[in-house]
């Protein structure tokens, strides 16, 4: 298919559902709500997205996680980062995507606006998120992506190696009160996080607050990658990494998991926009479908890298 169709359907009772789909690659946009991308896959193949909750709702009184993908800001604050998305969003059409925008959040500021562009002939969906802010004052956030990723996969965290003569320390791991360094799904080695999903335990029966199988885990990397593999299709997040400070201690990456599903973060840099200004958030997702990646981390990484080559970012 030497094209980009986008159309508008009715999925899982979002009626204002577009799909985009350029025969290697479909994505589907949820704007009742969001903007939410709740479907993710390659022609023929199933959802990567986890759907977290019973779809179709709108106008909720409260936070809804929904599932699929989200975009955030950070710092984690109640008040800002879940400040609701629950109401109709209004879309403007391209001949290669489209772009969605949200009704203002008072609580947070801001307005968000998201354009979802796919290539023909190229199995990368290309997001561009814009955070404005709508107040008459100054705002500090950071861009926060998010996509719920569906269960039993592998994710991979690249971990940067500094000077071997440096004497200041030249990387982090970012550990949350609910991370323990033993759990059986991470993997540790000197230059990649290995996250198994499918050891991830279900919590017992009737657990409530911060349960067992919950836990988070961040990196510093500058590496601009972060991919998850999940029955031999491996998504591949490509993002830039900008000078600044961000958030968490540091995190450019985040990982939260638990039984049911897996978060595959990336932020941006703390970043102040004065009234009518806006941080603006690129990234791009590449599928490849039929994928092997070794055990051990030296070939794991050769296998990694070998599909990186393809995906080199292009300016935005």
């Amino acid at each position: 298919m030497n094209r980009v169709d986008v159309s508008v359907e009715n999925y899982l009772g979002w009626p204002n559902t577009y799909r985009l789909s350029n025969g290697l690659v479909e994505v589907r946009v949820v704007t009742d709500v969001g903007p939410r991308i709740m479907d993710l896959h390659t022609a023929g193949g199933a959802n990567l997205l986890h759907l977290h909750e019973p779809p179709g709702g709108t106008n909720e009184p409260t936070y809804k996680f929904r599932g699929g993908w989200r975009l955030w800001v950070a710092p984690e604050r109640t008040a800002t980062t879940y400040a609701l998305d629950n109401e109709h969003c209004e879309v403007q059409r391209s001949a290669d995507g489209i772009v969605v925008t949200a009704p203002p959040q008072p609580q947070a500021g801001i307005q968000k606006r998201v354009a979802i562009r796919l290539t023909p002939g190229v199995p990368r969906v290309s997001i561009e998120s814009t955070i404005r802010n709508v107040t008459d004052h100054v705002l500090t956030y950071a861009a926060w992506s998010l996509p719920m990723l569906a269960p039993g996969g592998r994710a991979f965290v690249p971990l940067d190696v500094g000077p071997p003569d440096a004497f200041e320390a030249t990387r982090k791991l970012i550990l949350w009160s609910y991370t323990r360094l033993a759990d059986p799904r991470y993997q540790f080695g000197d230059r990649l996080l290995r996250i198994d999903h499918w050891r991830v335990a279900a919590p017992p029966a009737g657990q409530s607050g911060r349960r067992d199988d919950e836990s988070k885990i961040g990196s510093d990397s500058a590496q601009g990658w972060v991919a998850y593999l999940l029955d031999r299709t491996l998504l591949v997040k490509r993002f830039p990494h900008p000078p600044g400070a961000y958030p968490d201690g540091g995190a450019t990456i985040e990982v939260y998991s638990n039984h049911d599903f897996l978060e595959l973060e990336h932020l941006g840099p703390l970043t102040t926009i004065g009234p009518g200004e806006a941080i603006t958030f690129p990234e791009e997702w590449w599928l490849f479908t039929g994928v092997a990646v070794p055990e051990d981390e030296a070939g794991a990484l050769a296998a990694l890298h070998g599909l990186l080559g393809s995906t080199e970012p292009r300016s935005h």
